[in-house]
C-alpha cells in the first residue's frame, strides 16, 4: 500500500498520537519492531521511509524492510521515493535515541502487542528446545549500530557473571554475530555453558541471526521459559510478541532506553518484566549475585 500523505499531530499526548499520527521507520531492527508495537499501541500506520538518496537504492531498502517485519505487522505504508518528504509523522525511534521519548507512552506500549500475520508452521522448529526448560542468554553485543550511546563492548558483561545459570535448564544463545568473525567466540561460548545456538546443529539457515528474517525465530521464542541478557533485538520481539515470557533486561546506564520504566510497565500490565542497569562502575560480582536473585523470583 502506498501513501500520498500522513496527518499531522499538533500536540503530543498520547490521545492525539492515537487520533492522527503515522509512526515512521527507516530500517528493520529492534526499534523497529518497537516502533511497530507502538503503531497498535495508538491505532496508527508505520510509514517506511529508507535514509537513501536515489530511488532505486531507496525502493530496495524499502522492499528489504517490508520483507523483514510484514511477518510482525500489517500496519506497514511504502511511501513512494517522490513523496518522502511531503508526509507528516511521529519519529518516536527518533525521540528514544535523543531522550525526548515521554515515559508516559509505555503504559501503552505494554498493553499493546504484534502477532504473526502468516502461518508459522512452515517456519524453523527448533527441534532440540522441545519439551525443555529453555532460558535464552545474552552476555554480549558483538554486533551493535552505536546509537544508543553505548557501543557493543560497553553493552557487554563478562560471560562468567552468567555462571549461575549453568544447570538451570537448556540455555539458547540470543545474540546476534558474524558467522564466520565471531565463530570461535561463539563455539567456546557454546561449550563452556553447554549452550543451544540457534542455526549451529539444526535449521542451519538461521545461524548468526543478524540479516536473518525475524519471523524464522518466531518458534524459537515461542519455546522459551524465561530470558536473561543484554538488552537488544531479542528484547524488543520478546516484549512486544512474548510479553508472557519471564524477562531480566540487562543494560548498561549510559544508553538512551529507560529500561527501569519500560519494565515498570509491563510489570503495571501484570508481565514478569525485570530491568538491572550496570556502567563501568559496577562490581560484577555483586551484579551477578543480584542477577540470579531476581533470577529466582522468576518462576
Amino acid at each position: 500500500m502506498d501513501i500520498i500523505r500522513g496527518f499531522p499531530c499538533f500536540f503530543y499526548s498520547p490521545f492525539n498520537l492515537k487520533k492522527f499520527m503515522e509512526i515512521v521507520i527507516r530500517s528493520s531492527f529492534g526499534h523497529e519492531i518497537m516502533a511497530c508495537c507502538f503503531a497498535n499501541a495508538f491505532d496508527a500506520n508505520v510509514l517506511v521511509i529508507p535514509n537513501k538518496e536515489t530511488k532505486e537504492e531507496y525502493e530496495a531498502e524499502q522492499e528489504k524492510i517490508v520483507h523483514n517485519l510484514s511477518f510482525l505487522s500489517d500496519k506497514l505504508v511504502k511511501v513512494p521515493f517522490d513523496n518522502r518528504e511531503a508526509v507528516e509523522y511521529w519519529d518516536i525511534i527518533g525521540e528514544l535515541k535523543a531522550g525526548t521519548l515521554s515515559d508516559e507512552v509505555w503504559a501503552d506500549f505494554a498493553k499493546a502487542s504484534l502477532v504473526p500475520t502468516e502461518p508459522t508452521d512452515n517456519l524453523p522448529q527448533f527441534a532440540g528446545l522441545k519439551d525443555k526448560v529453555n532460558i535464552l542468554m545474552v552476555p554480549q553485543k558483538l554486533i551493535s549500530d552505536g546509537e544508543c550511546g553505548v557501543s557493543a563492548a560497553q553493552q557487554s558483561l563478562n560471560p562468567q557473571v552468567f555462571n549461575f545459570l549453568k544447570g538451570k535448564g537448556q540455555l539458547v544463545l540470543g545474540q546476534h554475530f558474524h558467522k564466520l568473525d565471531d565463530l570461535a567466540t561463539v563455539q567456546a561460548l557454546a561449550k563452556e555453558f553447554d549452550m543451544y545456538v540457534p542455526g549451529m546443529t539444526e535449521d542451519t539457515e538461521v545461524f548468526g541471526i543478524r540479516g536473518v528474517q525475524h519471523k524464522m525465530y518466531y518458534n524459537m521464542y515461542n519455546q522459551l521459559s524465561a530470558s536473561v541478557g543484554i538488552a537488544g533485538t531479542h528484547t524488543w520481539i520478546m516484549l512486544a510478541m512474548f510479553p508472557d515470557i519471564p524477562q531480566i533486561i540487562l543494560y548498561n546506564r549510559n544508553g538512551v532506553e529507560h529500561w527501569d520504566t519500560i519494565a515498570e510497565a509491563f510489570r503495571a500490565n501484570g508481565k514478569n518484566i525485570y530491568a538491572i542497569g550496570f556502567d563501568e562502575n559496577t562490581d560484577m560480582a555483586e551484579l551477578s549475585k543480584v542477577i540470579e536473585e531476581q533470577f529466582n523470583q522468576l518462576f
